[in-house]
């Protein structure tokens, strides 16, 4: 129905001043500005990691949006300020993803994510409250594992008034009543407090160590064209606890989280379908990410790849896809799909089960001294092998599309089972798999 246009007032002759608008109008107003929003927010990726990094903005070669800063060179990191926002790029995010158990050992999963996407043109020095500068999407899933029952929510929202927004030198964002505040005691730490209605969460994250840099020094390079890569960081083990309130019930929850963060301009290019991203901490006390770009003919992209960290922090480079051989300090990883699960909500084949493959890296040989000060060398040990199989906690932990969720994704809880050089490991974490749901559309173009 259009507008109705202001009654005629008794204000002075002369006046230029328009009349407030009615009740109903100023309703309508409003509801028309929340209706551009959301579709403003459809431009932005919607998952966490490695979705992020095939966010909207730039052009197809990777060449970045006008007014905003690619990721690229170097860059010298400081915590906590490096936890808080970087307007000077168009698109962040900050993941969280973990799995707690009550007392009695009933497992839950649950993944929170924040994006915050910057507006061209948007004046950082702008003195007006209503300013809008950033818009912002958060997704919140939980898994009750034990019920095999998946439940999810999402917002939107805009930084003007403080509705939504970043701290710019701490571990703090928010969307509404949705937060993930910085901890006093823990320059690394956060708690997360999200209410969706039938589900909410109060946990406390705690960091354990510094933050594992990806890529090059932090910069992951998602493709060869300048720009397509993103600073990233992870903290794979975050000590966490807290409350689950699932349909009335409160639980006391303990476990672990995974936390990802990453900010960049470009987007990936055009000849990418989606990808499939895997975070895992094993029983040995050693974590591994890895993504696999994933081409339209099925294939990983060459920039494909990811970190395996051991209990003590040493890290070894992981990479998939490509025929050429490595970098002497890379390990050439494995990431085989396998049995597939039909959604019947979108009707989307997901492989949700994975065989994974690792050489593990042998210890650098050893020189000691030899009679008359000749050196001799040790060799390390013969090479050893990682090898595992992921697995679904259950099949049906699909967010489907709806507002502020623009494309179909599934984004869920696994377990992982094998071997690291003979000896039986296991593990936990997640799993998401975009682009089989049908095309990505802007997000990722």
């Amino acid at each position: 129905m259009p507008e109705r246009g202001p009654r005629s007032g008794s204000s002075r002759a002369g006046s230029c001043r328009r009349p407030l608008p009615t009740r109903p109008a100023r309703i309508r107003t409003l509801a028309l500005r929340d209706f551009l929003l959301r579709v403003a927010l459809l431009a932005l990726a919607t998952s966490g990691s490695v979705g992020g990094a095939a966010a909207a903005g730039g052009a197809a070669d990777g060449s970045p949006a006008p007014a905003f800063r690619r990721a690229e060179g170097q860059r010298v990191w400081r915590f906590p300020r490096d936890h808080g926002q970087h307007p000077p790029y168009r698109l962040e995010w900050w993941y969280y993803t973990g799995i707690v158990r009550t007392a009695e050992g009933r497992p839950f999963g649950y993944q929170v994510t924040f994006f915050r996407q910057g507006l061209p043109g948007a004046a950082p020095g702008r003195p007006s409250a209503w300013a809008v500068r950033s818009l912002y999407l958060a997704h919140v899933a939980l898994s009750d594992i034990a019920a095999q029952r998946y439940r999810h929510a999402s917002r939107a929202g805009r930084d003007s008034l403080g509705l939504s927004g970043a701290a710019p030198d701490r571990h703090a964002v928010w969307l509404g009543p949705w937060r993930a505040d910085a901890l006093a005691d823990d320059p690394h730490g956060v708690r997360l407090t999200v209410d969706a209605g039938d589900f909410a969460l109060a946990l406390t994250l705690h960091g354990r160590g510094p933050p594992l840099l990806h890529g090059t020094g932090g910069l992951d390079r998602k493709g060869d064209a300048p720009g397509q890569a993103s600073w990233y960081y992870s903290q794979p083990r975050m000590e966490t606890a807290g409350t689950l309130r699932v349909d009335g019930t409160q639980w006391r929850v303990e476990g672990s989280t995974w936390m990802d963060h990453e900010f960049g301009t470009s987007q990936l290019g055009p000849a990418l379908a989606g990808w499939d991203w895997l975070a895992l901490r094993l029983d040995d006390g050693s974590a591994l990410m890895l993504y696999r770009l994933r081409r339209h003919d099925g294939t990983a992209d060459p920039a494909s790849g990811g970190d395996w960290v051991t209990a003590d922090g040493r890290r070894t480079r992981l990479a998939l896809g490509g025929a050429d051989a490595p970098a002497r300090d890379v390990r050439r990883a494995t990431f085989t799909p396998g049995r597939n699960w039909h959604s019947p909500v979108t009707g989307a084949d997901y492989p949700l089960e994975w065989h994974l493959t690792v050489p593990v890296p042998p210890e650098e040989p050893l020189t000691v001294p030899g009679p008359l000060e000749r050196r001799r060398a040790v060799p390390g040990p013969a090479q050893a092998t990682l090898e595992l199989r992921i697995t679904p906690a259950f099949d049906a932990q699909e967010q489907a599309a709806a507002p502020g969720t623009p494309f179909a994704y599934w984004e869920g809880a696994v377990w992982a089972e094998g071997t690291l050089a003979g000896r039986p490991v296991r593990g936990e974490g997640y799993l998401e798999l975009t682009g089989y749901a049908g095309p990505l559309g802007g997000a990722l173009r």
